[in-house]
């Protein structure tokens, strides 16, 4: 794998303190927002399931010095309630998941975005 760094964290404090821990890996800091894995180390999601296998092959070509941040964004009910950090956060406002940001910019992709491998390259290559 290329020399990106790989953070995992859970909830929005914890996301808001593995990006200010990484600040320095700006411009090439990138957050995924997807559901929590179950016993079974699987996401309930079926969007972040199908998602995951593209992810992991762009991120091989991240510039390296990189930053991935996996964000587990809670349980099922966690994430479908409308009072949901992650959906009411005004930087964040998230609508779906799986959400891949480059942090600090409008760069963003939701949901099926995220199962395209070229949009997905696209975000990790772009500077």
């Amino acid at each position: 794998m290329s020399g990106v760094k790989r953070v995992k964290c859970t909830g929005i404090e914890e996301y808001e303190a593995a990006v200010a821990a990484n600040a320095s890996s700006k411009p090439n800091l990138f957050a995924l927002f997807t559901g929590t894995p179950d016993s079974n180390g699987e996401s309930w999601c079926p969007d972040c399931v199908r998602a995951d296998p593209i992810i992991e092959r762009a991120l091989e070509n991240a510039h390296t010095g990189s930053c991935f941040i996996t964000v587990y964004v809670g349980d099922r009910p966690t994430w479908k309630n409308p009072q949901c950090p992650f959906r009411t956060d005004p930087k964040l406002q998230l609508k779906s998941i799986p959400t891949l940001i480059k942090v600090d910019s409008v760069q963003r992709l939701d949901a099926s975005q995220c199962s395209q491998a070229s949009l997905v390259e696209m975000l990790f290559e772009d500077e």
